[in-house]
Order: C-alpha cells, then structure tokens, then sequence
C-alpha cells in the first residue's frame, strides 16, 4: 500500500475537515432526544391546519422518486392538502431533497438513511407547541415505507418519537418481524409484483406483541394502485404497477380510520 503525504498546512486542514464530517456522522446516528432540532441545512415543509392546535401530525416518506414524481409531480401535495383540510398537520420528510437526490435508485441513500431522517423529524415535531406529541403518525409509500419499518425495526424496543404508522405497498423482503408497541397499518395490493404483499403478510403474522401490525390487502391492486395519474396497469422495469380507484379510497378511509378522530 502506497501512503501520499499532504504539506503540513494542506494536511492540518483535511484533517479538521475529516473530525468534522466524523462528527457530523455520528450525531445523525445518536439516539435523538426530544429537544433536538431537525436535520441540518434542512428547511421543512409543512402543512398545517387553521387554528393554534395542538394538531395531529403525519409524517410524510415517500417513494423512490421523492415528492415530486415525474408521473404525478402534485401527487403528495393532494394528499397532505387533503390531510390539512380535515384539520392533520402534514410534515414532508425529503430524504432526497437533503441529500441533492431525485431518486433512490442512485444508491447513494439507504432505507436506514431515509430511517433516521424521519425519526429526527418526528422527535423535532415533538417540541412544537402546535403539535399534539402524543399523536404522531409516520405515513410512508413503497421506499419510504420500508423506511418506515426499518424505523420501527431497529428503535421498536425503546421510546419513539411517533406513536402510529402506516405504510402502503412496502418493500418486506428480509424485513425481520417487528418488536413494537407503536400500532401499525399495512395497505397492500394483492396482484403487487414489485413489492408482494404475502412477504409483509408474513412479517406481520410473526410480529410481536401479537395484533400490533395489521394488513389489509386490496384484490386487484397492483403496486402504486392509490396514484390516480396512472393507468390501471402499465409496465415499469420489470414490474407493473397501476391505479385501482376502489382499492385506493378504500385504502384512504381505512388509513383514517387508523390515525383515530382529531381532538
């Protein structure tokens, strides 16, 4: 092995530079405490309900191509507005944003990178004055709501900074079986060949304690079968995917149900 040797000048700040990356690093993967601030350079989007609160709040994760996909660049933005106007308080967790991305198939974001960004976004929620810290939901769809799992997989046996999650058509595979006292909503799409729903099926079976993880797999649907700007089936890599509109209001009546009537 072939050591390069810096100048000194040039050597002393790379390595200040390198202690603080390093330090940098280890805080985003420290336990977070109630009274830490959200991710750094990160300015949040929220959405929030008339009144002075305290509201309900739902975290957003999306999917691989982040809040604005090509197929539906307004797709998230519906849906939280619809969450504000019947009174939820909706914050965006970019897990690409922050990192320059627009999509995770670059490889350089994981599901455990997307995990801990959330988790430091729900424990900021829970120092504003404006959100109900007792009701925190995390809501995730397809690589966000693996992230969510992971999430719940790795801090499921402490204290977490949300108290409900959901997620719609995740990615289970090699996914352990949960450990958790946070209740938790699976929407699935029986026909998914992206993401297949008997693999979150049998996560959910295994997890413990028994009746924390509940599955609802809707006939028909396909992966994405809640988006409304796609057809009812298309071809995307080597799965397919499409929208199914029975099993998608179905699957947003059902995902109000779970997150409980607002105070």
């Amino acid at each position: 092995m072939t050591a390069t040797i810096a100048p000194r000048s040039i050597h002393d700040r790379l390595v200040r530079r390198l202690r603080i990356t390093a330090l940098l690093a280890v805080l985003l993967t420290l336990s977070v405490s109630p009274g830490v601030a959200q991710l750094p350079g990160v300015k949040p989007r929220i959405f929030r309900p008339d009144g002075p609160g305290p509201h309900t709040a739902v975290l957003f994760v999306p999917g691989c191509e982040g809040f604005a996909p090509p197929m539906a660049p307004r797709l998230y933005e519906r849906r939280a507005s619809e969450l504000r106007g019947r009174g939820y308080l909706v914050l965006f967790v970019d897990y690409l944003g922050r990192r320059g991305l627009t999509s995770c198939a670059a490889g350089s974001i994981t599901h455990d990178d997307a995990a801990r960004d959330l988790i430091v976004e729900a424990a900021w929620l829970t120092t504003q004055a404006s959100v109900d810290r007792a009701r925190i939901a995390a809501l995730g769809w397809s690589y966000g709501g693996r992230a969510v799992l992971v999430a719940l997989a790795e801090r499921g046996r402490g204290p977490l900074p949300f108290t409900r999650a959901a997620v719609f058509y995740p990615d289970c595979r090699a996914l352990e079986p949960l450990k958790t006292t946070v209740p938790v909503l699976m929407l699935l799409g029986a026909e998914d060949d992206m993401t297949p729903s008997r693999l979150c099926e049998d996560v959910s079976r295994r997890s413990t304690p028994p009746g924390m993880v509940t599955t609802v797999v809707y006939l028909e649907a396909r992966h994405a079968f809640d988006v409304p700007e796609l057809p009812t089936k298309m071809r995307y890599g080597l799965a397919t995917i499409g929208h199914h509109p029975q099993a998608a209001a179905a699957a947003w009546e059902e995902l109000q149900r779970f997150l409980g009537p607002l105070k």
